[in-house]
């Protein structure tokens, strides 16, 4: 088979035909083997311990030990790791595709691998950032088992006869890598007994299609990674010497040196004198004294003043430290030269960049070497191209935004595109992380017009069952053709107590009842009201 058979284009004149081709397993194989060119340059080989360079596990360069014991040892180095990894699984991650029947799927085989790894998958993923913080290096084993029994859908291993029952991590400073001449890995071994470098037979040995390496800035023709902490370390031995001297010069004041003077040229010491002098010394306590005859002299000799000031080289060695581990002084809880907020938000910034850029690597890692594996056994293909299929197995290992103000500038710089007509839900959807699809009636705005909706059909239905007073006779009367409305001209006497317009007849006279005038009218014609009244009732009286 030709290697145009494999590609998914063609050239047909100066056009290019797009064809739609899903590779299996088989062709795959092929495809490597099509596509292999032969490596010019060699791998780098360093000092071999055998007699044979190409025949021997090769141990890493840098001294991985020593690294462990400064992290176990040295508070500055421990902290630091674990700001890089707090940071790294500060807001979580997630499974994303455009197919979500293979997230599901990924998702259910992590499922049954933590069942069988005894272990969350989650504390898995920690162990190989730890790993890749402290040594740059990480060494995953696959362990193959018969799970296809229990999985509810079918499984195709590649490559072997079981399909991965889930992973497990080989100490990194005991492993030892056996590669051609061309920096192909074709075993690797755990090295159990550090005070040898010749194999035996307890020693484990794995092929290479079983271990997955993860690495972090391996330089070309090497086989482990550089780990950043390993250039730190003589600052760290350097920063502790310094206050192991600081502790000694703190010492020595605390505790000065005893100058005991006896006697004097013309009366010299007696050795008797001496021996009862340095007694006396010995057991000196600081809050004690001395009684001395005239003869003898006790001068303190201390600093006075003129100790040197460490406290520079201090701050210099404990700044070189902090840069050395990736982390702002502040990070450490170091307070020295100051700072404002402005200094450390932008500190905490770059810290964050260079997490994100580590987690970038990691995502592409795990989609590679775990993800697209998985996706293989379970009959999806993720190198199906998207803009033929429509969508795409692949499966993305996707971090969450850790600087939660950066976030926020984001949606909002996103949504600002989306008011201002740039883009569309469609697109504000899918660059916040979430489906294009979505029923607009749920949104804000289709909730708020469903009310509205609601609303309105409520008013109407209340305005049916209680209709508008009609108006009365005495009503203001609209002028004929010709004529103008003329005011209060057409109005009856009923009209004056309650007035009435196009909304209806108010419920009681509109009396201003700041109005004393009118106050004073009403009360008058009340009192006019009850003489005639209480005057008729005396004349019935008499009648009777």
């Amino acid at each position: 088979m030709a290697l145009k058979d494999y590609l998914p284009f063609s050239s047909v004149g100066e056009q290019i035909e797009v064809k739609e081709k899903t590779l299996t397993p088989d062709d795959m194989r092929s495809l490597s083997k099509t596509m292999r060119v032969a490596a010019l340059a060699l791998g780098f080989q360093g000092t071999s311990y055998f007699f044979s360079k190409r025949a021997s596990f090769e141990p890493p360069a840098y001294d991985f030990d020593r690294i462990l014991q400064a992290v176990d040892t040295d508070s500055y180095v421990k902290q630091a790791i674990s700001k890089h990894k707090e940071l790294f699984w500060k807001e979580g991650w997630e499974i994303v595709s455009e197919n979500t029947e293979a997230a599901s799927y990924v998702l259910q085989r992590i499922d049954y691998m933590e069942m069988a790894m005894k272990r969350p998958f989650l504390d898995f993923l920690i162990e190989i950032s730890d790993q890749l913080f402290k040594f740059g290096n990480a060494f995953i084993v696959k362990g193959r088992g018969d799970i296809a029994p229990y999985f509810p859908s079918k499984l195709t291993p590649i490559n072997s006869e079981y399909p991965i029952a889930g992973y497990y991590l080989i100490p990194t400073e005991q492993v030892r890598i056996l590669r051609d001449r061309h920096n192909r890995p074709k075993a690797y071994q755990q090295a159990t007994d550090p005070l040898t470098y010749a194999p035996t037979d307890r020693d484990p040995v794995w092929s290479a299609d079983r271990v997955i390496h993860l690495h972090l800035d391996r330089k070309p023709g090497r086989a482990f990674g550089t780990p950043y902490i390993s250039n730190v370390l003589d600052d760290v031995i350097a920063l502790r010497q310094i206050e192991e001297d600081i502790q000694n010069l703190v010492h020595r004041e605390l505790f000065p040196l005893y100058k005991y003077k006896i006697g004097t040229a013309e009366q010299p010491a007696e050795p008797q004198e001496i021996d009862q002098a340095a007694l006396e010394i010995e057991n000196l306590r600081a809050e004690g004294g001395l009684i001395l005859p005239f003869r003898h002299d006790i001068e303190i000799i201390g600093s006075e003043n003129t100790a040197l000031d460490a406290s520079k080289y201090l701050d210099h060695f404990k700044e070189r430290v902090a840069v050395g581990l990736g982390v702002a002084p502040h990070h450490l809880g170091m307070t020295m030269n100051g700072g404002n907020r402005s200094v450390t938000e932008r500190l905490d910034t770059a810290l964050y960049d260079k997490i994100k850029q580590t987690q970038k690597l990691f995502a592409e890692m795990i989609r590679i070497n775990i993800f697209n594996e998985l996706l293989f056994e379970g009959g999806y293909d993720p190198t199906t191209n998207p803009s033929i299929a429509g969508e795409s197995d692949r499966c993305f290992f996707k971090f969450k935004e850790i600087d939660v103000d950066t976030q926020v500038k984001k949606e909002n710089h996103i949504i600002q595109k989306f008011v201002n007509n740039t883009i569309t839900l469609s697109e504000v959807r899918l660059a916040l992380g979430m489906s294009p699809d979505v029923d607009a009636e749920e949104l804000y705005s289709g909730l708020q017009a469903k009310t509205q909706i609601n609303i309105a059909g409520a008013q109407a239905e209340l305005s049916a069952q209680n209709p508008p007073e009609p108006k009365n006779s005495d009503g203001q009367k609209s002028a004929t053709t010709g004529q103008r409305n003329l005011p209060n001209a057409r109005k009856g006497t009923g009209n004056k107590s309650r007035p009435q317009n196009q909304n209806g007849r108010l419920s009681s006279p509109n009396i201003k009842r700041h109005d004393n005038k009118f106050l004073t009218v009403i009360e008058s014609l009340l009192e006019n009201e009850y003489n005639v009244v209480g005057t008729d009732m005396e004349k019935d009286d008499k009648n009777v």
